[in-house]
């Protein structure tokens, strides 16, 4: 249930980009466009796939990569996006001419009257802006949610921690747990959630100087003080917070975790007595 809960398209970005994945391969085979022109059936499906859903991957990878790059993170939401765009279009414009000659359609473009690197050259030029744009549009959902905080609040608090500047102060502080979506991380407090442009592992790094809280999941930071139980799963666990939210906790991270939870109770205890 809660693995269905994370691909909701509502609420989960992986679960938005596959949704909108789909949607498209759909769009495309329904208009037919004619850089397809000569397809029908089972090949029109797969070349359509191919030419969203991988573009997709490489521009979800290419953003991850760029936002784990100190000078590329500092950037405008915006322009970190754009640039993973056009990452991504260099990275597809060579498997672009290599499916064209998968499904026959080289000859037809024009490609096959070209030298390797200008057919490579041109590919990149006509992918670049609609890919670009395509990526930028999907994020806009979600960019334009980050666009307050991150000029406004930022300026006005230039002494907060920079993971911190990223999320709306009306969800207050008090953190209960970070979760990975992609490039995106989803802040969890007492008082709210926002889904914010950082990476997740530098976030965790951030937090473990100031302590209170473990990474439990490869995707999953807790506070333990909003810890309400652990209900061991096989060779990994279940951590249940204050909130009723329940998040998986991985093999690696469960002996960490259940020693910390333990010494947080007897502190409390002690604090009783």
């Amino acid at each position: 249930m809660t693995k269905l809960h994370d691909l909701d398209p509502r609420r989960s970005w992986p679960g938005f980009l596959i949704a909108a994945g789909l949607s498209l391969v759909l769009l495309f085979v329904l208009l037919r466009p004619g850089v397809s022109d000569g397809l029908t059936g089972v090949p029109l499906v797969l070349f359509w796939a191919a030419h969203v859903l991988v573009p997709l991957a490489l521009l979800q990878g290419t953003q991850i990569v760029l936002s784990r790059l100190p000078r590329i993170a500092a950037l405008n939401p915006w322009v970190q996006t754009a640039l993973s765009g056009l990452g991504g279009s260099a990275l597809f414009a060579p498997l672009a001419l290599v499916l064209d000659a998968v499904f026959g359609l080289a000859t037809s473009t024009d490609d096959l009257s070209m030298s390797w690197p200008l057919a490579l050259i041109d590919e990149f030029l006509g992918l670049a802006p609609i890919v670009t744009f395509v990526w930028l549009a999907l994020n806009a959902t979600r960019l334009l949610r980050l666009d307050p905080v991150t000029r406004a609040e930022t300026a006005s608090e230039p002494a907060e921690p920079d993971l911190w500047q990223r999320v709306p102060r009306s969800i207050g502080r008090d953190l209960v747990a970070l979760s990975a979506e992609l490039h995106y991380l989803r802040v969890r407090t007492t008082a709210g959630e926002a889904l914010v442009l950082y990476p997740f592992g530098k976030a965790v790094a951030d937090l473990s100087r100031t302590g209170g809280g473990l990474q439990i999941h490869r995707s999953h930071w807790v506070a333990l003080g909003h810890v309400q139980r652990i209900d061991r799963r096989g060779q990994g666990a279940i951590c249940t917070l204050d909130s009723g939210l329940a998040l998986p906790v991985s093999r690696q991270y469960r002996a960490a975790l259940l020693a910390a939870f333990a010494a947080v109770q007897d502190a409390q205890a002690s604090l009783r007595a």
